[in-house]
């Protein structure tokens, strides 16, 4: 079988969709060698506004996808075309902006919340990080159970703990980190709940100064996240990394003491299997799909509640015991997640479609 895979978003700096595609494609090719695997892409990275954006996954993706003769065509992220020269699976990560609309610019506004649940119609089948995402498929955009398939996502191998002290120390001294912290990982956006975070910080510092580290890229929301750090006093707790390239994550989670992660919606939740990957004690909330990712190896407290989010850092930063039984419970559910297992059950639903629209 010839498969096609929208690959652009491999391209450059991968996000979350990219390091998707590119993982799974290097599991489909070692466990399925006997398929060929044709990349679409425009060779190089093209910044993706929205009338591209809208040309690429419409008219390029589907006449590549032709001019090669495949027989299924795989869109790891985004819209599917309307016009479908074979099969198409549309990977659907989550459904952000139909939720979380008043967090996007308003040109962007439409393509999020508008055309891209309305172009999820398209797809012959619909694969789903999560239960939950597949829920809010089903209930938001009206599409059958028979449509969605669940297939959940998997941290990278680089992923794991590390002993090497050497490691260690030059991440460490790299970012100047402190010797202990907590650790947030994530785009600086509104639905993450930094603001709950910080709430939170400000409540258990006088008890333990423990500082916050975060990491993720800066932009439009970074002032509110600044302001709030000032009003709070929590200057000298609060340190930023900024963006820290894909190679340097893993030493990070090494280093830290626990992840903190009360974000109030995520699709699949890389972040927290990441760090429980890295032997990590994780809190996390108990929001969308975190708590099908953290099993019972996390603690789990309702976004929003800066108060319950306060208790349950302090009851790990204070007890040793904790996390250690909690780096265990980590490791073993992390290791349920595996792209192998993602691949195989991807490569099902490609022949079961290919086959029943052949």
């Amino acid at each position: 079988m010839r498969i096609a895979i929208d690959t652009q978003s491999v391209l450059g700096h991968p996000t979350g969709i990219g390091i998707y595609t590119v993982s799974l494609l290097n599991a489909l090719r070692w466990i399925a060698p006997e398929h060929e695997y044709t990349q679409l892409n425009l060779s190089r990275e093209v910044p993706m506004r929205l009338d591209r954006r809208l040309r690429w996954q419409q008219v390029e993706v589907p006449r590549r996808a032709r001019a090669v003769h495949a027989n299924l065509l795989h869109i790891p992220g985004f819209d599917a075309p309307r016009w479908k020269p074979c099969p198409v699976v549309l990977t659907v990560h989550d459904l952000i902006g139909m939720l979380f609309p008043q967090n996007l610019p308003p040109v962007a506004r439409f393509y999020w919340s508008k055309w891209l649940p309305f172009s999820v119609r398209f797809a012959d089948h619909i694969i789903a990080d999560s239960a939950h995402t597949r829920d809010d498929i089903m209930r938001i955009l009206r599409i059958p159970l028979e449509r969605i398939t669940v297939i959940p996502l998997a941290a990278g191998p680089q992923f794991r703990p590390i002993e090497s002290k050497t490691t260690l120390q030059k991440i460490s001294h790299k970012y100047q980190l402190p010797d202990q912290f907590m650790l947030f990982v994530s785009t600086l956006e509104p639905r993450k709940g930094i603001d709950t975070l910080l709430a939170a910080l400000a409540q258990i510092a006088p008890h333990n100064n423990t500082p916050l580290v975060i990491t993720g890229k800066r932009g439009w929301y970074t002032e509110r996240i600044f302001a709030q750090v000032e009003q709070l006093q929590l200057r000298s707790q609060v340190y930023f990394t900024d963006y820290v390239p894909d190679e340097d994550l893993p030493a990070l989670y090494n280093c830290a003491t626990l992840l903190a992660f009360p974000s109030r919606y995520e699709g699949f939740g890389f972040t927290v299997l990441e760090a429980m990957a890295c032997g990590i004690p994780v809190v996390c909330s108990n929001a969308s799909s975190l708590p099908e990712v953290a099993g019972d190896a996390a603690l789990l407290v309702p976004p929003d509640q800066p108060t319950a989010l306060a208790k349950a850092l302090h009851q790990v930063l204070e007890n040793d015991i904790l996390r250690l039984q909690m780096r265990e419970r980590g490791l073993q559910q992390a290791a349920r997640f595996s792209w192998e297992q993602t691949a195989r059950q991807t490569l099902a639903v490609y022949e079961q479609i290919a086959t029943r629209l052949s």
